[in-house]
């Protein structure tokens, strides 16, 4: 069957922006997340975590990547990003003192790693190799 060009088109904008909603959805750390940190980290699977705020710049850059590392590695690593001006007590909790921090979480929740600044993926992924992530 020939689907004409344009439902095509529109059909395919369509399925990425119902895509990058449940990318974003899925990856928040706020209280309306899907998976809230606390329950990453007792879900049995390493979690990184990110602290920032939406309106600083190296957390914008830091979103997308860690967008597509909730992707890619969905079944093998838990993805938060924690807003700190709503997690205030989260971010006290972890000593959070400049944003973004990201930080590292074996399967048990114990803290493996952090990291302050933007993180390329690269440099993320060669982390998690350390830890036994493929």
């Amino acid at each position: 069957m020939k689907v004409p060009y344009l439902v095509q088109k529109y059909l395919l904008a369509l399925i990425m922006i119902l895509t990058c909603m449940l990318l974003v959805t899925s990856c928040t750390g706020s209280s309306k997340s899907a998976m809230p940190f606390e329950q990453a980290l007792s879900s049995g699977k390493p979690t990184i975590a990110e602290f920032g705020r939406g309106i600083c710049i190296p957390c914008k850059a830091m979103k997308p990547i860690l967008e597509e590392l909730a992707v890619e590695y969905r079944y093998k690593l838990n993805v938060v990003i924690v807003e700190v001006d709503e997690q205030m007590d989260l971010t006290r909790q972890y000593g959070i003192m400049a944003i973004p921090t990201q930080i590292v979480f074996d399967s048990g929740g114990r803290e493996i790693t952090r990291h302050i600044g933007f993180w390329s993926k690269e440099e993320i992924i060669a982390e998690l190799k350390t830890i036994g992530i493929e």
